[in-house]
């Protein structure tokens, strides 16, 4: 049945084409008749091949039916350019498909359209109503999660064998053991983004005000990044509401020489906030909203501390209030660009580092690796642009291992690892998860040897 209605729709649309030819043979074959022309009949067919372009014969009068002949050949016209451009995009689109690092990009998200924009014009290809076969890579941007899963399963047989990279808020990249699927969010990369462009030098008092998506990854990612000091001591206070995120995260409490502190109810009063160092406004993408608490901070902290605030749609939050106190971030460029979803330097750093440990002290190669342990040396490569920033400013290998080590119990105990005597993964237990002086002089000469590795790589 399906193949009959196909059949049917395929006659229906070669019928509409032709159907305004044989209108008009209809109608100027008999008048061009009456008129004693030498040639009725092929007059007939080159004025009735005229109509597609809209045109009619003078002199002849031009009836219902004919008007109606001449409605359907334009249209006609038109589906038959649609359809020429269409196959011209095609053939280009082939070329494209031609180029290994082809990439197709779905979603009618405003973040899909960004993408596309950063992309090098001859990869980038925009996915329409059909699905494009034989890319390199794929990336789903739609409004919504249901979206994208939604395409992806629909068109799973022509994506099983591919990479893949999907827009996902409400699933963890973590829990997705596929090495060709690459789970990502915005505001996950918007978080990573802002601790790159905005580093710390010092301990800091943070306020994190908003406690969606977004403040969380500002959190967990400024936990991982923010390690200069052993003997450092930041202080993250989150203002919103943190009882799910702590009910998901219980080692929150490990976090030393470092603090986590919930403000539940999210209020803050005039002087609250007068000797925070940073303040940090997650934003509700609401620009009314925003702006209402934007004016309540300016007067709640010292004038000299500028206010950071994720700004999305641009920065008109420092049309209304200035540049001189107010830093915008998370903008879609920065956002959706393809350095900051692929992650590929940070991936292949990822890579290098653990067949650096591969080779050295066996194990499970790369591509075997689940995806806790990928993106554990992931979050090890992240951090190492503020290892090799402290290694320039004098801290010795001993002081970067000892700081990636705390790094490396950080990202464990966000995903509620706990120490142990014995290691027992599928317990998430470990029995590393100690104070770098507790480690046997074993473990610490790995931590000092995978850091003169990274160096090496970059040099």
């Amino acid at each position: 049945m399906k193949k009959f209605f196909q059949n049917l729709n395929r006659l229906v649309g070669v019928l509409y084409k032709v159907l305004p030819f044989f209108i008009g043979m209809y109608c100027y074959f008999p008048a061009f008749t009456q008129q004693d022309r030498m040639f009725p009949f092929l007059d007939a067919i080159y004025s009735s091949i005229k109509l597609y372009s809209g045109s009619t014969e003078d002199g002849i009068p031009i009836g219902g039916l004919l008007q109606l002949a001449r409605f359907l050949a334009l249209a006609a016209t038109l589906s038959i350019l649609i359809g020429a451009l269409d196959k011209m995009n095609d053939l280009i689109n082939w070329f494209k498909l031609l180029n290994p690092g082809a990439t197709v990009v779905y979603g009618d998200s405003s973040y899909a359209s960004r993408i596309l924009e950063s992309l090098n014009p001859r990869i980038r290809i925009q996915g329409g109503g059909k699905f494009i076969d034989n890319a390199s890579r794929y990336v789903l941007m739609f409004s919504s999660d249901a979206e994208n899963l939604e395409f992806y399963n629909r068109y799973y047989e022509w994506l099983k064998d591919k990479r893949v990279y999907i827009m996902l808020e409400n699933i963890l990249r973590q829990n997705i053991e596929n090495p060709l699927i690459t789970v990502f969010s915005i505001s996950e990369t918007c978080a990573r983004q802002y601790w790159k462009t905005y580093p710390v030098s010092r301990s800091e008092k943070i306020a994190i005000i908003g406690f969606s998506h977004l403040g969380e990854d500002i959190l967990l990612y400024g936990l991982q990044v923010n390690l200069i000091d052993p003997r450092q001591h930041f202080e993250y206070h989150i203002f919103g509401d943190g009882s799910r995120f702590r009910r998901e995260h219980t080692e929150l409490d490990k976090m030393e020489p470092d603090q986590v502190i919930f403000h539940d109810d999210g209020l803050y009063g005039p002087g609250d906030l007068w000797d925070f160092d940073r303040v940090i406004l997650c934003g509700s993408q609401d620009e009314n909203q925003d702006a209402a608490v934007m004016s309540r901070l300016l007067v709640s902290t010292p004038m000299d501390r500028p206010i950071h605030v994720y700004a999305p749609n641009g920065d008109i939050i420092t049309n209304l209030f200035g540049r001189d106190r107010v830093v915008c971030f998370g903008t879609g460029e920065e956002a959706a660009s393809a350095d900051s979803i692929f992650n590929e330097r940070s991936m292949e750093a990822a890579r290098k580092q653990h067949e650096f440990y591969y080779r050295k002290y066996g194990g499970t190669p790369w591509e075997k690796l689940d995806s806790f342990k990928r993106y554990s040396n992931v979050s090890s490569s992240d951090y190492l642009g503020v290892i090799q920033r402290l290694l320039k400013q004098g801290a010795s290998l001993e002081t970067a291992a000892e700081l990636e080590h705390i790094r490396w119990c950080r990202y464990h105990y966000i995903h509620n690892w706990k120490y142990a005597p014995e290691t027992v993964p599928a317990r998430r237990t470990h029995n590393c998860l100690i104070p770098f002086s507790q480690l046997s002089e074993e473990e610490k000469l790995k931590d000092v040897e995978a850091i003169r590795s990274k160096m090496d790589d970059e040099a």
